[in-house]
C-alpha cells in the first residue's frame, strides 16, 4: 500500500477524520510506536484520559479501511508499505535530488499541528532545502540556468545562509548581472557583521573571488632586494614565526628592515609577497594613507578596479588573501591603526617593522614582539666584517676597527656607514672620538644617524620631545623617574612611557631609564638648559643628604636643603651611586665648586658603609680641590679630614696624619675636637693606642660638655673603651655606655661594634661561650645593616678573639680577607693572609 506524507496525508483510501490521519502518519514516520508514545504524538503532551480508548478506535477503523497496521511487542507498525518520505530520502542519498524534490506536493502533513508533527515537519523542510541547494549547485556548476526569482526569495527568507547567498551570487554573475552580484555580496557581508559579528566564511569568500575574475591567480613579488651585508641576529631571526604576525621594533638604525628582508628572502611563499613602506617616520613625506596602501595591494593581487570605500577594500583584500601561503611586509609603521586594515585574511605571515612597540597589535591581534637592541661587541664585529667584505675591503687594522666597533655602539646602520669609509680608518677613528654623530654621516638622510634619530622625534608631541632632550643632559648611565622629573621640573611618567614605546629610552629595571650612547649624544644636542642641570644637581644633593642622615646619625649637617628621604637609603645609594659620581664630574666641568664638595660630603657615609674607600678618596680629592678653588674654610677642613680617614683605612697613615694637620689649620669650634678624635683613630691604626687613648679621652670630655652630642659621645666611649682594652684594661664601663647610647638612638652598626668589643673582652677573660655569642650577635646586626665595612672589622676581631681562646681563627680571617680585598684594603689582606 502506498502512502503520501509530503503534502496532505493520502493513501488511496478513506482515512477518516483528522486525528485518525494523524495516527496513521505518526506510525508511518517512526515505527514501531508504543501506544502511549503514539497518543502523545497525536494529542501532544496533554493527553486526555479518554485518548487510549479513542486511539484503539482509530486503529481499528484504519485496519477496516485496508491499512496493514499491526501490533508488535515494540509497538504499532504498518507493513508492507511504501512511504514518499522514505523514497525522498533514498533518492537524496543516491544524488537524485530533482527526482526527490518532485515527490513534494506542499508542506508535509500540513493539516497536523501537534508539537511532534511540527518538529518533524521542520526537519523535513530542512532536508528539502538542502536538496534544493544541491540542485542549484549542480546547475550552476554545469552552467545551466536557475530560477533567479526563487533564489532571491529564498535569500530574503534566509539572509544569514551563506551557501544560499553564494549560489545567488554566482547565478547573478552567470546571468550577466555581475554588478548586482557584487552588491549582493556586500549586502550579505554587512548583514553577517551586523547580526552575527563575523565576516563571510570561506565558501562565500571563494565564490566572491571567482566572480571578481582572475585575481586569485595573481602572485605578487614585491619584496625589495635582500640586504647585501647581513650577519649575526640569529636569536632575533628565530623569534619570527611563520603563519602569524611578528612586530620587529627598535630604535632608528638598529636594523629592523635589514632583519625583516633577510628573513623574508630566506623563506618560500608560493602565493607571493606584498611589501609597502608605510613611511611612519619619513622625514620628507607624510605617513602612507591606509587606503593608498590597500589599493596598491589589491592591484598587485589582480583587482583592476578596487572598491572606493575603505571597509570594502579591507573586506576584499582579506577575502583574496584568505587561505593563501603568502607574506605581507608592512615596513616602517607609525602605529597599530596604520597596520590593522592591512592585516590579511587567514593565516598569511605578516612582518611589521616600527620604531614603536605597537602594543595594540600584540594585545588585540596576538602579534609576536621581536624587539631589537644594539649588537654586542662580537656580533657588531661580525656585521662590520660582512660590510667590509661587501665593499671588497679588508679588516686589516684590528685595533682601529675594534675602536670603531666600540664607538658605533652596536648599531648596524652606524657600522655600515663606518665600513663605507674604510679607505681612511685613522681619520674615521679621530672623527669618531671628536664628534661621533658627525662622523657617522654618510652624506644622505638615510645614511646619517642624526637624521635617522630625528625622524623618531617627528612622531612625538612637543612635551615628549622636550623630555627627550632633557634626558640627554643627565650625566649618569641611566636616570630614575624622580631624577627625570627633576630635570623637567614636573612629572614625566607619561612622556617616558611614550619614549620607551618609541625605543628612544629603555626601562632596563623598574623605574630606571637609559639611552643608547649615540641616542644620548643626539638628545644632548636638542637641549642646553642650564636650569635643568641645576634642578638635577639639587635633586641629587637634597636626596643624598636626606638618605645620608639615615645612615650616619651623628654627622653634623651642612648647608643643603634636604628633600624627601628614600624609603630604603642604602638601596637608593646603590642605584644612584654611579649617577652621583657622574653628577659630581659634571659639576666640576661647569665650575660649580660648591656643589662638587657638597656631593663628596653627601656620598661620604655610603662610601664608609659599603667599604667603597677608593670612591671615598676619589670624590673627596675632587671635593677638596673644589674647596681650595673657592677658599671655603669649612669645606677645606672637611675635605682634609675625610681624605685623612680614607687614607688611614687604606693603610696610608703617614698621609692621613699630614692631612689631619692640614684639617686642623681650618678647624674651629667643635671641628677641633672632631679632628683630634680622627687623629686618635689614625694613631690606633698605627698601633699607638696610648696616644690614641689620650686624644679619645680628651674628645670624650669635650663631647660631655656639649648639648645634643649623644652619638659623638657614644663614638668617644667606644674609642676609649676599645683603646683601653688594647692597653690591658678590663673595664667595660665605656663600652656598655656606648651600647646604651647607640641603642637609644637606633644605631644598629654602633651597637654591633660594641657587642664585638665586649666579645673581645670576654675572650680576654677566657669566657668562650659568652664571647662567641656576642660576636654572633654583632655579625647578625652588621649583615642586617648590609655594611661590608663593619662586617670585615668584626670578622677580623673575631679571629683575634678565637686565637686568644686557643681556637682556629682561619675561617673568620678568610671571610675578613675577602671583604678587605673587595675594599682594596690590601694592608689588611697582607696582615691576615
Amino acid at each position: 500500500m502506498e502512502f503520501a506524507l509530503l503534502g496532505p496525508v493520502e493513501a488511496g483510501v478513506d482515512l477518516g477524520p483528522l486525528r485518525q490521519r494523524a495516527v496513521l502518519a505518526a506510525v508511518l514516520l517512526d515505527a514501531p510506536v508504543p501506544v502511549d508514545r503514539l497518543a502523545e504524538r497525536v494529542w501532544g503532551p496533554e493527553v486526555p484520559r479518554t485518548a487510549r480508548r479513542t486511539l484503539f478506535s482509530y486503529l481499528s477503523r484504519l485496519k477496516s479501511a485496508g491499512v496493514p497496521i499491526v501490533r508488535q511487542p515494540a509497538g504499532y507498525v504498518i507493513t508492507p508499505s511504501t512511504v514518499d518520505v522514505s523514497r525522498f530520502r533514498s533518492l537524496v542519498a543516491s544524488g537524485r535530488w530533482e527526482e526527490a524534490l518532485a515527490l513534494w506536493r506542499g508542506e508535509p502533513f500540513a493539516e497536523l499541528d501537534s508539537p511532534w508533527f511540527t518538529e518533524v515537519r521542520a526537519a523535513l523542510v530542512r532536508e528539502r532545502d538542502a536538496a534544493e541547494l544541491e540542485v542549484v549547485d549542480h546547475a550552476l556548476r554545469d552552467g545551466r540556468p536557475v530560477d533567479l526569482a526563487r533564489l532571491a526569495a529564498r535569500c530574503a527568507q534566509r539572509p544569514l545562509d551563506e551557501r544560499l547567498a553564494a549560489q545567488y551570487l554566482v547565478a547573478l554573475h552567470l546571468a550577466g548581472r555581475t554588478a548586482d552580484a557584487l552588491e549582493h555580496y556586500d549586502r550579505t557581508r554587512r548583514t553577517l557583521i551586523d547580526e552575527l559579528g563575523v565576516e563571510p566564511g570561506p565558501l562565500l569568500r571563494q565564490r566572491h573571488l571567482e566572480v571578481l575574475g582572475p585575481s586569485q591567480h595573481t602572485v605578487p613579488r614585491q619584496l625589495p632586494a635582500p640586504p647585501r651585508a647581513f650577519a649575526a641576529r640569529d636569536a632575533d631571526l628565530a623569534r619570527i614565526t611563520l603563519g602569524g604576525i611578528s612586530v620587529i621594533s627598535g630604535p632608528g638604525g638598529v636594523g629592523k628592515t635589514w632583519l625583516a628582508l633577510h628573513w623574508a628572502h630566506a623563506h618560500d611563499f608560493p602565493d607571493g609577497a606584498l611589501h609597502v613602506d608605510l613611511r611612519g617616520f619619513d622625514p620628507a613625506r607624510q605617513p602612507a594613507p591606509v587606503e593608498v596602501a590597500l589599493r596598491g595591494f589589491l592591484r598587485a593581487l589582480g583587482v583592476a578596479e578596487p572598491p572606493v570605500e575603505l571597509d570594502d577594500q579591507v573586506a576584499l583584500y582579506r577575502t583574496i588573501t584568505a587561505g593563501r601561503r603568502m607574506l605581507v611586509v608592512l615596513d616602517n609603521a607609525r602605529d597599530a591603526a596604520q597596520v590593522v586594515p592591512l592585516l590579511p585574511g587567514g593565516t598569511a605571515t605578516v612582518l611589521v617593522t616600527s620604531r614603536n612597540r605597537l602594543h595594540g597589535l600584540i594585545t588585540a591581534h596576538g602579534a609576536r614582539p621581536v624587539p631589537l637592541t644594539a649588537l654586542n661587541t662580537g656580533d657588531a664585529r661580525e656585521v662590520l666584517h660582512a660590510h667590509l667584505s661587501a665593499f671588497r675591503r679588508q679588516d686589516d687594522d684590528e685595533q682601529a676597527w675594534g675602536e670603531v666597533v666600540e664607538l658605533c655602539g652596536g648599531l648596524p646602520l652606524a657600522l655600515g656607514i663606518a665600513a663605507a669609509r674604510a679607505h681612511a680608518v685613522p681619520d674615521l677613528v679621530r672623527e669618531l672620538r671628536e664628534d661621533r654623530l658627525g662622523a657617522l654621516d654618510g652624506g644622505d638622510l638615510s645614511a646619517s644617524l642624526r637624521a635617522v634619530f630625528s625622524w623618531s622625534l617627528r612622531a612625538l608631541d612637543a612635551e615628549t620631545v622636550e623630555v627627550f632632550g632633557l634626558l640627554g643632559l643627565a650625566p649618569g648611565p641611566d636616570v630614575s623617574l624622580d631624577a627625570a622629573g627633576a630635570l623637567a621640573g614636573r612629572q614625566v611618567r607619561h612622556e617616558l612611557r611614550r619614549l620607551e614605546d618609541a625605543h628612544l629610552v629603555e626601562q632596563h629595571v623598574p623605574g630606571r631609564y637609559r639611552m643608547h650612547d649615540l641616542v644620548r649624544l643626539f638628545a644632548a644636542e636638542q637641549h642646553a638648559d642650564p636650569a635643568a642641570t641645576r634642578r638635577l644637581v639639587d635633586f641629587y644633593l637634597g636626596t643624598a643628604f636626606a638618605a645620608d642622615r639615615r645612615l650616619q646619625l651623628y654627622r653634623l649637617p651642612i648647608d643643603v636643603t634636604p628633600l624627601a628621604t628614600p624609603a630604603d637609603p642604602l638601596a637608593w645609594f646603590a642605584a644612584e651611586h654611579t649617577c652621583l659620581r657622574a653628577v659630581q664630574r659634571r659639576a666640576i666641568e661647569l665650575g660649580w665648586d660648591d656643589d662638587v664638595w657638597r656631593l663628596a660630603w653627601v656620598m661620604d657615609g655610603y662610601h664608609h658603609w659599603r667599604g667603597l674607600l677608593l670612591d671615598l678618596r676619589a670624590t673627596w680629592t675632587d671635593g677638596l680641590a673644589a674647596a681650595e678653588r673657592i677658599g671655603d674654610r669649612l669645606a677645606r677642613h672637611l675635605g682634609h679630614r675625610a681624605l685623612a680617614i680614607a687614607n688611614s683605612q687604606l693603610g696610608d697613615t703617614v698621609t692621613a696624619m699630614a692631612q689631619l694637620d692640614e684639617a686642623m689649620r681650618f678647624a674651629d669650634g667643635v671641628n677641633i675636637t672632631h679632628t683630634e678624635f680622627s687623629m686618635a683613630r689614625v694613631l690606633a691604626h698605627r698601633g699607638d693606642y696610648a696616644r690614641a687613648l689620650e686624644l679619645a679621652e680628651r674628645g670624650l670630655e669635650a663631647y660631655e660638655r656639649m648639648a645634643s652630642a649623644d652619638l659623638w659621645l657614644a663614638l668617644a666611649h667606644t674609642a676609649v673603651g676599645w683603646y683601653g682594652l688594647q692597653l690591658g684594661s678590663r673595664d667595660s664601663t665605656h663600652i656598655e655606655r656606648a651600647l646604651e647610647l647607640f641603642r637609644a638612638h637606633g644605631d644598629r652598626v654602633g651597637e654591633a661594634e660594641n657587642l664585638a668589643n665586649l666579645g673581645y673582652l670576654r675572650a680576654v677573660e677566657g669566657r668562650e661561650d659568652a664571647s662567641l655569642d656576642l660576636y654572633r650577635r654583632s655579625l647578625e646586626l652588621m649583615r642586617a645593616a648590609d655594611t661590608p665595612f663593619g662586617e670585615a672589622i668584626t670578622l677580623e676581631e673575631m679571629g683575634h678573639a678565637l686565637k686568644l681562646l686557643g681556637r682556629d681563627p682561619s675561617a673568620a680571617y678568610a671571610e675578613a680577607v675577602e671583604l678587605y680585598r673587595s675594599q682594596y684594603r690590601m694592608h689588611k689582606v697582607l696582615a691576615l693572609g
